[in-house]
C-alpha cells in the first residue's frame, strides 16, 4: 500500500522577517546608548615619573560610616568640615589631603571633601586599605 501525501512540507525558511527584527534592535540600541551620560568623578591617575613632589603638610581626613569626620584628629560634624579645611588651606600653600573612608561611609560625604579640595586647588590622595 503506497500512501502519498497530497501536500508536501517545505523545509525552506524566510529570513527577511528575522533581519528586519535584528536591524530594528540595532537601531534601538544605537539610539539608547547615545543617551547614557555617566556620572563619575574624573580621577587623575599618576604615571611613572622621576620628579619629586614637595609636600609641606598632609591633612588626614577620615569619614566614618555614621557621616562623622575626623580632620587631623579632631572629630566634627559635616557642617564644620569645610571651615576647618579652609583654615588649613590658607595657612599652608602646599597642603595635600589624605582621605580615608570607612567601608560603609557615604560616597556623598567623600564627594563633598573632593569638591572642597577641587574648588581650592588642593590635591587629594585616597588612602585605601
Amino acid at each position: 500500500m503506497a500512501l502519498k501525501r497530497r501536500t508536501k512540507i517545505s523545509a525552506s525558511f524566510s529570513m527577511s522577517s528575522m533581519t528586519d527584527i535584528v536591524f530594528l534592535l540595532l537601531i534601538f540600541f544605537m539610539i539608547t546608548s547615545t543617551m547614557v551620560h555617566p556620572n563619575a568623578i574624573k580621577l587623575l591617575i599618576p604615571r611613572k615619573s622621576t620628579k619629586k613632589v614637595v609636600v609641606e603638610k598632609y591633612v588626614n581626613v577620615r569619614i566614618t560610616a555614621s557621616s562623622r569626620f575626623v580632620v587631623d584628629g579632631k572629630w566634627m560634624g559635616s557642617d564644620k568640615v569645610e571651615n576647618s579645611l579652609l583654615n588649613i588651606f590658607t595657612r599652608n600653600d602646599k597642603t595635600i589631603i589624605k582621605l580615608r573612608t570607612d567601608a560603609n561611609a557615604s560616597t556623598g560625604d567623600a564627594a563633598r571633601v573632593l569638591d572642597i579640595a577641587e574648588s581650592n586647588g588642593v590635591k587629594v590622595i585616597l588612602d585605601i586599605r
